[in-house]
């Protein structure tokens, strides 16, 4: 059967994310003989890239590929033409076409819905190629039960529920908590809260900033906000937040590296993702795999998370801060057991689904989709 599976599954995967996810799947899902392909284009140039996506289809397929899998749709972007219409309805265009010819030339969709729609719009109506893509796959992999049940009520089927592994192996960190926090300049008597990620504007990091920068002056809260941030107005924005917060926050706006972010996780006492809007957050995963409890909005999309691992608050609007700033309070007022309890339950919590079982689903998922019997 072994061989079987391994002449008989092959895995086209668009697009290619550094995000730690897909190597981390993919890694399993090759080790249970799995064929996986990136769908990367044949040249350095994005433009050629995306209208040459047609073809690769056409060439992968000849070589054997049955399942073209969906993560994201941002590679349909055209950076050059900004927010123009006509851009964006090229674009929806032309992903109908590759998803019309990929399946015309014998692929089966499968696609992992880690947002629902776009947050930073890529066509013209995003919510109508989602609806297309929800037609169009054989499966939809979801990575938690409220996104699921998000799909299912806008009429998709074949949902799979396939949460995250733990985000610890690729950050490994040798240096304990204290030293750490000394590195980045703090010592035991800070309560450090910290945001990882891309600083973009509905993960809230200007929220964050602000409440930050209203905090009381007995608080003992200082903040890092540790990403990169490719919108210019955006960053300056969140600059001048930084400016009125007395030294309370730092920013490292640039890419982070693995030991850096590792660091960051392991010297926090809280993470903060003060959302927007949000499908999943693999950020949450993986702050609670180093322990850190979060603060996040209670958002719809976020149930999934254990209520005991979590701070949440409910905002008024989408510029409102007190809610996030007493929950800010609240964390840092815990007393060292209720804190040791939530970080416990924030680990096993962010441990209890490890990426060799995380692969395996996945995997079946591929069989089912093949009609492979295990």
């Amino acid at each position: 059967m072994a061989r079987y599976v391994r002449s008989r599954i092959s895995v086209l995967v668009t697009p290619r994310d550094p995000n730690p996810y897909q190597e981390l799947l993919y890694q399993g899902v090759r080790e249970a003989g799995v064929r996986v392909r990136y769908a990367d284009g044949p040249t350095r140039s994005h433009t050629i890239n995306v209208f040459a996506a047609p073809l690769l289809l056409v060439w992968y397929r000849i070589r054997g590929f049955r399942i073209l899998h969906i993560h994201w749709f941002f590679q349909f972007s055209l950076p050059w033409a900004g927010e123009k219409p006509w851009a964006r309805q090229l674009m929806e265009w032309w992903f109908r076409s590759y998803l019309f010819i990929g399946k015309l030339i014998g692929y089966d969709v499968v696609w992992t819905a880690h947002d629902l729609v776009p947050h930073d719009p890529v066509f013209n109506d995003d919510t109508r190629v989602q609806d297309l893509l929800i037609a169009s796959s054989r499966a939809i992999v979801a990575l938690s039960n409220a996104s699921a049940e998000e799909l299912r009520a806008q009429g998709a089927s074949n949902v799979y529920v396939i949460p995250f592994g733990s985000y610890v192996e690729p950050y490994e960190v040798t240096e304990g908590r204290d030293e750490a926090r000394a590195a980045l300049g703090y010592d035991s008597l800070d309560f450090l809260v910290v945001f990882t990620g891309r600083v973009e504007r509905y993960k809230g990091v200007d929220l964050l900033l602000e409440a930050t920068g209203r905090l009381p002056p007995t608080s003992k809260t200082k903040v890092i906000v540790a990403g990169p941030c490719t919108d210019v107005a955006y960053q300056s924005e969140v600059e001048r937040l930084v400016e009125q917060t007395d030294g309370r926050a730092v920013l490292n706006l640039r890419w982070v590296t693995d030991s850096e972010l590792g660091r960051y996780l392991r010297a926090s006492d809280f993470a903060a993702y003060p959302f927007r809007s949000i499908t999943n957050s693999s950020s949450i995963v993986l702050a609670e795999s180093f322990g850190s409890p979060v603060v996040i909005p209670d958002a719809p999309m976020l149930r999934d998370v254990p209520a005991d691992t979590a701070i949440r608050y409910i905002p008024a609007n989408e510029t409102e801060t007190d809610s996030l700033l007493a929950a800010l309070n609240r964390a840092e007022d815990l007393s060292q057991a209720e804190y040791d309890a939530m970080s416990l339950a924030a680990s096993t919590w962010a441990h209890s689904n490890d990426w060799s079982s995380v692969a395996r689903q996945m995997t079946d998922v591929y069989k089912a989709v093949l009609g492979i019997s295990n």
